[in-house]
């Protein structure tokens, strides 16, 4: 027997009203998508420049953005070749060059040291939309483009770093490959997809893994064909031809492999995606508790008209989606294999398969219903903008006055003031006023940092690159034995903010003591037992 289901009749005459009018705007909505999908593309862009620039604009540098600022900022190109030879910061050299080049047009500024990254996501959500409207329609293509801006690719948006462009390229280079295997404009879209993915890899070394979602689409492609499109394989094979050139640099780079501050393990798997993806899981529980309700309204027999036309999504196209939603693990199992350095934002690609993935789900689960569509596009906004919200208010700049407030009230401010972790060293170095920044110091010791905390690479790296931070640091042997009292600045309340120094300090011949303290932000007085005793028998004479 078919299930009964209630008339229309037999329904409360308000709610088939209100789920009529539902109905009708989301269709109305649904209409617009398709006949006005570059005015709304325009749109949705404006929103994403205006608030990422804004967060672009506010938020300070943080230590790896830094590295890029200097580092950038060379006197000379051969001088940002140099920097990247000691092998402290493993990024291509291009990266640095298009960086400077952003600097160099819109002035040294925050925004214009993110922009590329800006750009980069902007672009990597066009070809999102691009993929998942050709495949379903206009609606859920915006799905998928807010969908992408809601992940941890929000972040990467406007940080300085290079995996907001690695994101970018690798959806141009999706994008080109679809174009190229349906044999549209094959004279551009072959070699669009080989200076995709070479820009990829110029701008991280760790972009190659975006070649095997890629390659293994393609390969499935030359089974269900039983002919090789040698084109296309050439295209991404010439594509890794920059590391050629590169090669100088990777091999520096692999000398911090060693003791690099991030490994690799089978538990990172689900903490990528976990990182990479919050909090599209509890937007995207909202639309199935949602649609479940709405969906107990409906007829069994309701059906999107296109369902049929669009019934099966060729395999290999299946397969690229598949293979960018699996980068995690095989970027953990590589570097397992390999390198033995790896960080989440590694395998930030992985939100384009995921964010096709989910929109085309949504679409083909939900039988194309525009009331589904509507309200997971108005989730996505409305978390796009709590996300906003967040970043505005969660920027340092209260903590770096705490700080200064902190070291400023001590009565012995005339000593230097030792921080104990980098990154609060880099920002505070940056940011705070001269007469603090003045006084500030790092101190380095590789040893003491792999004894301690199981990695060198980050004391290594300041080491190598002081010559072109221009800030304060040396090493913590030598220094101690020239400075008898000094003060020691501790972010308690940041992850890693205790470093080594403290324990370090303990087992030498120093006194410590906490000298003020506010919040999380804790100041300590570091005297010599030698100081200490010349001081006693000064006072005894």
């Amino acid at each position: 027997m078919k299930p009964v289901n209630p008339s229309p009749r037999e329904q409360s005459p308000i709610l088939v009203r209100a789920m009529q009018w539902l109905d009708d705007c989301a269709k109305a909505l649904r209409d617009t998508c398709e006949r006005k999908k570059l005015l709304l593309l325009g749109g949705v862009s404006l929103v994403y420049f205006v608030t990422t620039s804004l967060l672009a604009s506010r938020k300070p540098m943080w230590n790896d953005e830094l590295f890029t600022y200097f580092i950038a900022q060379a006197p000379t190109l051969s001088g940002i070749w140099s920097a990247l030879l000691t092998g402290a910061d493993q990024n291509p050299f291009p990266f640095y060059v298009l960086t400077r080049w952003s600097l160099a047009v819109f002035g040294v500024q925050e925004w214009a040291l993110r922009l590329p990254e800006m750009v980069g996501v902007w672009v990597a959500g066009l070809c999102v939309f691009s993929i998942v409207a050709r495949q379903t329609e206009g609606l859920y293509g915006f799905v998928a483009m807010v969908f992408l801006f809601v992940t941890g690719a929000n972040f990467y948006s406007f940080e300085a770093r290079p995996y907001g462009l690695v994101l970018g390229f690798s959806a141009l280079a999706w994008f080109f490959w679809l174009q190229a295997t349906q044999g549209r404009s094959r004279k551009l879209t072959v070699p669009g997809l080989a200076a995709s993915l070479a820009s990829a890899v110029c701008s991280h070394y760790y972009a190659v893994f975006v070649f095997v979602p890629l390659g293994i689409g393609e390969l499935v492609r030359s089974m269900v064909r039983r002919r090789v499109d040698w084109p296309i394989w050439f295209a991404m094979l010439s594509a890794l031809s920059p590391l050629v050139f590169l090669a100088p640099l990777i091999e520096q780079a692999r000398t911090y492999s060693q003791g690099f501050w991030a490994r690799p393990s089978l538990h990172s798997i689900p903490e990528a995606y976990a990182v990479l993806l919050m909090p599209t899981p509890l937007l995207v529980l909202a639309v199935l508790l949602i649609s479940g309700a709405y969906s107990l309204t409906l007829s069994l027999e309701v059906r999107h008209p296109t369902l049929v036309k669009h019934s099966r999504v060729p395999l290999q196209e299946v397969a690229v989606t598949c293979g960018f939603v699996v980068l995690p693990f095989i970027a953990i199992v590589a570097t397992l294999l390999t390198t033995g350095a790896f960080t989440f934002r590694y395998a930030l690609p992985m939100v384009l398969g995921v964010s096709v993935l989910m929109a085309v789900a949504f679409w083909r689960l939900f039988q194309g219903q525009p009331v589904v569509g509507v309200a997971f596009l108005l989730l996505l906004f409305t978390g796009f903008g709590m996300l906003f919200v967040r970043s505005i208010h969660s920027t340092p700049e209260a903590s770096l006055g705490k700080v200064y407030e902190l070291i400023t009230r001590e009565p012995i401010i005339s000593f230097p003031v030792v921080i104990s972790d980098a990154h609060s060293f880099m920002m505070l170095s940056q940011y705070a006023p001269h007469e603090l920044s003045s006084r500030l110091v790092y101190l380095a010791d590789p040893k003491a940092s792999l004894r301690h905390l199981g990695y060198d690479t980050v004391d290594r790296g300041i080491l190598d690159l002081k010559p072109w931070f221009g800030f304060h640091i040396e090493e913590y042997s030598q220094y101690l034995e020239e400075q008898p009292r000094f003060l020691v600045y501790v972010n308690g309340g940041r992850p890693g903010g205790l470093n080594w120094l403290l324990t370090e300090l303990a087992s030498a011949p120093y006194h410590i003591e906490l000298r003020a303290k506010i919040d999380d932000h804790l100041l300590f007085l570091v005297t010599s037992n030698a100081s200490l005793q010349a001081v006693s028998l000064k006072k005894q004479q």
